[in-house]
């Protein structure tokens, strides 16, 4: 019997630094750390040089714990530094903005969570940069990447729905009935979770021409102020259909249920993140057995599955980041490009552009503000 040395990993290496070592820093290191070996031997070898945040014992103690070669309490060190390719913000989200826009001024590669910005105005000017520099950016809309979401995508692209002419999107979940629930952006339901249901529906159906919104804040307290609990907005977009799109942090029972149902001429879909590798699909044949189908999509001939496990072996929530991350790093590598399956700068733009859209129309009473005249 003969042991050899591993032969060395011939791809390209992007080297990574990371602002943000909480729930999604830990997130983010397990996707860059799995998918050069889920995704071989396409792709890219990663390395993690650099992980920033302000405390200095824990951000050290993170970068032991997630494998990061070192810290540091000053997010410049992390985009001053020519080694690092790409930047990753997973930081606070009042922390997006001015680390993103000096990444991209150093001509890194840029990721970051969202929502992208704080403003519309913020986030427009983060994606015109990221295309004037030429350098990749990615928006964190990871849903893009489950597969039963991308397969409702491709069912809808090829046809097979029909005209789609009504679909409604909903993110449902539970913590802010707890009053003393840390928040985290005072834009609350709209953006930590809301954002996701309008980024969906861009995806999946097509561009928001209006909506007419109302905002509530239920659950308020004297130092946190009217935190924006639930939104829900009636919604036309640019392909002909008509909808809702919604947002609530005080459903009790809701841990984190992120559904859409798409009707069409042909057939509608149905799906739901606490079940999320189920897509249920309705065509209309005809027969009286017809009804909705319950479609594990867990098979190799379906879209970002094949490089995981065999089949049924079902796929999770952080599967979803780790498809994104290495979408995003064969794009950087291979050439090919971010969009249309995974969300750029100019989406989380597009995405912050409805949020401001339903603040108007909800300060107007629920008058219909047309998304376009956000500017």
């Amino acid at each position: 019997m003969t042991v050899r040395p591993a032969a060395p990993d011939p791809r390209p290496v992007l080297r990574f630094g990371m602002l943000g070592y909480g729930f999604m820093g830990k997130t983010h290191s397990n996707a860059l750390k799995t998918l050069p070996y889920i995704f071989w031997p396409g792709g890219a070898r990663t390395e993690l040089v650099t992980i920033a945040g302000r405390n200095e014992a824990a951000v050290a103690e993170a970068a032991t714990r997630y494998g990061w070669r070192q810290s540091t309490t000053d997010w410049r060190d992390v985009v001053e530094d020519p080694e690092i390719d790409v930047f990753d913000n997973v930081g606070p989200d009042a922390a997006h903005f001015e680390p993103t826009l000096a990444a991209i001024a150093a001509g890194k590669h840029v990721v970051c969570e969202k929502p992208l910005a704080s403003t519309y105005a913020e986030a427009a000017r983060l994606a015109d940069a990221a295309a004037d520099a030429g350098v990749r950016s990615l928006t964190c809309f990871n849903y893009r990447f489950v597969p039963a979401v991308r397969l409702a995508h491709d069912i809808i692209a090829s046809g097979e729905l029909g005209d789609v002419y009504s679909a409604h999107f909903r993110y449902s979940q539970e913590w802010r009935t707890d009053p003393t629930a840390p928040l985290g952006n005072p834009t609350g339901a709209l953006d930590i979770i809301g954002s996701h249901a309008v980024d969906l529906s861009r995806y999946l159906i097509s561009e928001i021409d209006a909506v007419s919104a109302l905002i509530t804040s239920p659950v308020t307290t004297p130092e946190r102020g009217e935190p924006i609990d639930t939104f829900d907005a009636v919604v036309s977009w640019s392909g002909g259909a008509t909808g809702t799109l919604g947002a609530i942090l005080i459903a009790p029972g809701r841990k984190n249920r992120l559904s859409f149902e798409i009707n069409g001429s042909k057939g509608s879909l149905l799906w739901d993140l606490e079940n999320l590798n189920i897509l249920r699909y309705h065509q209309r044949r005809g027969e009286r057995t017809e009804g909705f189908t319950e479609v594990i999509v867990n098979e190799a001939h379906h879209p970002l599955v094949a490089a995981w496990w065999p089949s049924a072996h079902v796929l999770g929530w952080e599967h979803s980041h780790i498809n994104m991350l290495a979408h995003f790093a064969e794009a950087i590598v291979g050439g090919g490009d971010v969009a249309p399956h995974a969300a750029t700068f100019a989406d989380g733009a597009a995405a912050a552009r409805v949020s401001e859209a339903v603040r108007r129309s909800a300060a107007a009473g629920g008058q219909r503000v047309a998304v376009a005249e956000v500017v």
